[in-house]
This record gives C-alpha cells, sequence and structure tokens, in this order.
C-alpha cells in the first residue's frame, strides 16, 4: 500500500465519528445514562454520565432513524459523547444543514396506538441460552452481557389474526418490517433467528394499533435505554453472583426516578440446582401524559408483582 494511503486511512480510523444527522438544540436529560466515545466499542473514558435536569448542546444523531444522540459534554475528555436516544428529551431541534423539519422526540409514535397498560419483557440472554442451548440463536455461542428483546405486550392477545393462535412460529407470517428496522431487531433480539419475532407480532404487536416498524422501533428504544443504564452495569458487574430482587429496584430507582424499581418484576429459571434472573418484566403506561421517555412510563404504572426474590446473573459460556 501507498505511504500517501496509508497514512490517510490511519488519520480517519484514528479521528472521532463525526454524527450522520448534524442537529443543533439542546438536549435534556431525564435519566443518568453512560455518555460514550464509542458505540460501538461502547467505551466511555471517565465514567462520564448525563445527569436528570441538566441540559447539554446537542450536535447531532447517529443515524436517520438513528440510536443515539451525539452532545457535547463540558468537563469530559473528548466532550462530544454519544448518548442512547430515551435518556432525555430534545428541544429547540432542527436538521441544520438539509434545512430538514426536527425529528419526533425518541419514541413518539408514527400514528396513534400504544395506551395503557403496557409490559416490556427484558431477557437475560446467557439465562435464556443456559437453559435452551439447541435454540437457533445460541448454537453459536451463549449471548451478549446485556439484556435482550423478548417482547412489548399491550393488552390483548392476536388482534384481528385469531387464525394465528397456536401455530408452529415458522408458519406465521413475517412483520412488515423496513430492511433497517429488520437489523436493529436482529441487533437486540437475537430470538429473530428462531422466529420469535413473527410470534410476537402477532400475540402482541397486532393489538398494539402500529405499524410493525413503529412498534418494533419503540421496542429497541425501551431496551436500548435499560441497556444504557445503571440496571445493565449492575448485571454485568454480579455476573456469576446473585442478584436480589430489592437490588435490582434500588438500581431501577437510582437510573429512572424513585419508585420506579416498584414497576419491574423478576422473572427467574431454574438450571439443575441453580435459580437464574431469566428476564425482567417492567411495567409501563402510555397515554397518561406525552412524555414517552422511560422514567415516565414507569411513574405512570402500576406496581409489578412480587416475582421471583433473586438469582444468579448467568455469565458468559455454558455451566
Amino acid at each position: 500500500m501507498r505511504p500517501m494511503i496509508l497514512a490517510v486511512l490511519t488519520l480517519l480510523l484514528a479521528a472521532p465519528a463525526a454524527a450522520q444527522v448534524p442537529m443543533t438544540g439542546d438536549f435534556v436529560a431525564s435519566a443518568r445514562c453512560p455518555a460514550l466515545q464509542s458505540i460501538r466499542e461502547e467505551s466511555n473514558p471517565g465514567g462520564v454520565a448525563v445527569e436528570p435536569g441538566r441540559r447539554y448542546d446537542l450536535l447531532g444523531r447517529n443515524a436517520d432513524r438513528g440510536t443515539h444522540y451525539l452532545l457535547r459534554i463540558p468537563g469530559a475528555r473528548p466532550e462530544r459523547r454519544w448518548v442512547a436516544f430515551g435518556c432525555g428529551e430534545v428541544v429547540e431541534s432542527n436538521q441544520s444543514a438539509r434545512g430538514e423539519p426536527p425529528p419526533s422526540p425518541p419514541g413518539t409514535p408514527a400514528r396513534e396506538g400504544l395506551s395503557g397498560e403496557v409490559v416490556l419483557a427484558a431477557s437475560w440472554q446467557l439465562a435464556f441460552c443456559e437453559t435452551k442451548p439447541r435454540a437457533a440463536e445460541c448454537r453459536t455461542g451463549s449471548g451478549p452481557v446485556r439484556f435482550s428483546l423478548h417482547g412489548l405486550w399491550p393488552r390483548g392477545e392476536y388482534c384481528g389474526v385469531e387464525e394465528l393462535a397456536g401455530l408452529p412460529w415458522a408458519e406465521l407470517p413475517e412483520p412488515d418490517l423496513t430492511l433497517a428496522e429488520r437489523a436493529a431487531l436482529e441487533a437486540v433480539m437475537p430470538g429473530v433467528a428462531s422466529g420469535l419475532h413473527r410470534h410476537e407480532w402477532a400475540k402482541h404487536g397486532t393489538c398494539s394499533g402500529l405499524d410493525a416498524d413503529t412498534y418494533y422501533a419503540e421496542a429497541i428504544r425501551l431496551v436500548e435505554v435499560l441497556n444504557a443504564s445503571p440496571v445493565a452495569a449492575l448485571f454485568a458487574e454480579n455476573l456469576g453472583d446473585r442478584l436480589d430482587a430489592g437490588a435490582v429496584r434500588q438500581a431501577f430507582d437510582a437510573a429512572f426516578g424513585r419508585g420506579a424499581g416498584r414497576r419491574v418484576m423478576l422473572d427467574c429459571a431454574r438450571d439443575g440446582r441453580r435459580t437464574l434472573v431469566g428476564e425482567l418484566r417492567i411495567n409501563l403506561r402510555y397515554g397518561a401524559t406525552s412524555d414517552t421517555s422511560l422514567p415516565a412510563l414507569l411513574a405512570a404504572a402500576a406496581p409489578a408483582p412480587d416475582g421471583c426474590p433473586g438469582g444468579i446473573v448467568d455469565p458468559p459460556g455454558f455451566q
């Protein structure tokens, strides 16, 4: 390779990632979330986080649909950091160069849809694969060290598609998703490999009042906020150890506001003599206010049942 070309490539690789969609305005944080230097590597020099109620300069977002905003964090090194959608609200925003209208706030449905009590089921994929090692999504490894999307469950089942109830997942129709949304879904729902997305859309998504793209975009947003929160950090810090429900609820309170933990139930699974934390069932309520941030959805929801008192946070690798 020519020296000049090599030098240019070196500079490009070393340069910080630029926002793919420039924006101007402010971002007001509603939850304490990590401020990443790199989304892909999840690097965070200095352990920087945005603080609830604080306003930050908005510089852009990482794609047209996107998952993260680029902010300027005073005092951080470097100052330009990525923060997940749902960790706050964009105000006084526009899309600078192209003169396009500002995007809807994170999680705003494309049309009327979700209302009332909804449950977000966030699976600890490592535990799922420990108990279902032959599942298609588990054959190449035990899963990522983060929460995965199981489902987003409004009231009702198989709305308008009653004939699909009881069919094998492989015989269910594919949800009508764009290529970009399908790729985003596969990143947070490993169960796509087994057809879980077909089952979840037929059984629950059809009752959401949303099209498949919007329904899964909202579910993805919620899981990404959860994975960017101290709750996911608590699980990562306790791999192989027992985690009590009380500690999980305290982490929710710290991340999303006092009382948020009472909206969460632990669901556990048996693996031989071990009890594993299998997933979180998180109560949300839509429509109480126009605010669809995770703290607001939790605050409006009813308390969850007690559920499992605690279990082991399964680490990578089959035990």
